[in-house]
């Protein structure tokens, strides 16, 4: 499964990578990456040549990495295009089990911010996991209306479209989010192979690679 977000110039590819930071760095040293040859922008068969490398430098919870992504040029229409493993979100600088983790304790089990930076050892300032709150709560609502058309279209005896159901009792937006990227992820490990290791956990990490694909853009 992968998925596609993009300018007038250049692609990114969201794809599922399960295996997690080090998997990644052991999956690029060993050439056993996700390759790319055909040109998502112009379609052109064959069109995508190697264009070297660009360095991410995501942290988890106790230390910082240097991740490559891998980019290609098309050689038809000369945009440009990377492929960007699930584990890493587009604009934050930690892995998105750590942004997940926050906002899943600050949506379902209600934990105060100064419990949760009280918790995190190694983990971002409290200023910082309120702005990934912020930026999540901003976007859950569209994110939502999109998860229920696809249920809708694709899933439509789903338990979340019953309206005296679960979705009747979350409480706030980012809540009500989550339970149905849950619902989302079951009607999507019927349908896609890749996603066979994806658990409730990685609700929001699955989000992010099934949204990306559907012009969604920002999640968090």
């Amino acid at each position: 499964m992968r998925a596609k977000l993009g300018s007038d110039t250049h692609t990114m590819i969201v794809f599922a990578f399960g295996d997690g930071v080090n998997g990644y760095l052991a999956a690029f040293a060993a050439d056993r990456l996700y390759k790319l040859v055909d040109c998502p922008l112009c379609e052109t068969v064959g069109s995508l040549v190697g264009h070297g490398v660009y360095w991410r430098k995501p942290r988890d919870g106790e230390r910082g990495y240097w991740i490559p992504i891998r980019r290609w040029l098309c050689k038809s229409c000369g945009h440009t295009v990377s492929a960007l493993p699930d584990f890493l979100l587009r604009y934050r600088w930690y892995v998105l089990e750590v942004v997940s983790g926050v906002i899943v304790k600050r949506a379902e089990a209600i934990i105060a911010w100064r419990e949760l930076g009280a918790a995190a050892a190694g983990y971002p300032h409290v200023r910082t996991m309120q702005r990934w709150w912020q930026s999540v709560g901003g976007e859950a609502v569209r994110w939502l209306g999109a998860i229920e058309t696809a249920l809708a279209q694709q899933d439509s005896n789903s338990a979340w479209l019953d309206p005296q159901g679960e979705a009747a009792h979350t409480q706030t937006p980012v809540q009500a989010l989550l339970h149905a990227a849950g619902h989302l992820l079951a009607w999507g490990k019927t349908r896609w192979e890749e996603l066979t290791q994806y658990g409730w956990k990685d609700r929001l990490r699955f989000l992010w690679l099934w949204g990306s694909g559907r012009g969604l853009g920002r999640l968090v």
